[in-house]
């Protein structure tokens, strides 16, 4: 199979999924033993979609995915008259961050960072799927303990939890964040 037709069948599964696609996956669905040629044709591929297309694809979760533009949200918007992005208020992104710096987290724990109470805004991020519960926390009281969601490395464009781990280390050199809280 030539480069142009690989290509072509990795868009098709792109497009198919409504999930990230990884790289085994794709070489299982298309019976190609080497990796190094799929891992050409994305590289060709993103590269077509970056400059010539309303849509990109991005590496998220472990695999890809084709995204919109963020340009040409609108368009979608306008076709199905609903808001695709979550209406997410100042403080749901203070615990989003805070879980996802020091996941799995409590409310106690959350709490103590932020300084006020936080059960709604955090029952609110595990109905919209941005938080999840994990277990319990095997102290006195055996606290809920929360992490992210694939839907929150979705949303937030993110490829994996390291990379959370990478921005944080980022911005906690730049801004002096002391982690123990």
């Amino acid at each position: 199979m030539n480069l142009e037709e690989l290509k072509k069948k990795i868009e098709v599964l792109l497009f198919a999924s409504s999930d990230p696609l990884s790289i085994k996956s794709i070489k299982r669905a298309l019976g190609v033993e080497n990796e190094n040629i799929i891992k050409d044709a994305f590289n060709e591929l993103s590269e077509e979609y970056d400059s010539s297309k309303g849509l990109f694809i991005e590496k998220v979760q472990g695999g890809y995915q084709i995204f919109t533009k963020p340009e040409f949200d609108y368009l979608i918007k306008t076709l199905t008259d609903v808001e695709r992005e979550y209406n997410i208020s100042r403080a749901a992104i203070e615990v989003l961050a805070i879980v996802a710096v020091f996941q799995p987290t409590t409310r106690p724990d959350i709490e103590s960072i932020r300084g006020i109470s936080s059960e709604g805004v955090i029952k609110h991020l595990v109905d919209i799927e941005l938080l999840k519960i994990t277990g319990r926390l095997h102290t006195p009281g055996r606290p809920l303990l929360y992490a992210t969601t694939p839907e929150f490395l979705k949303y937030f464009h993110l490829a994996d939890n390291q990379e959370l781990r990478t921005l944080y280390e980022k911005f906690s050199k730049k801004f002096e964040v002391n982690p123990n809280f």
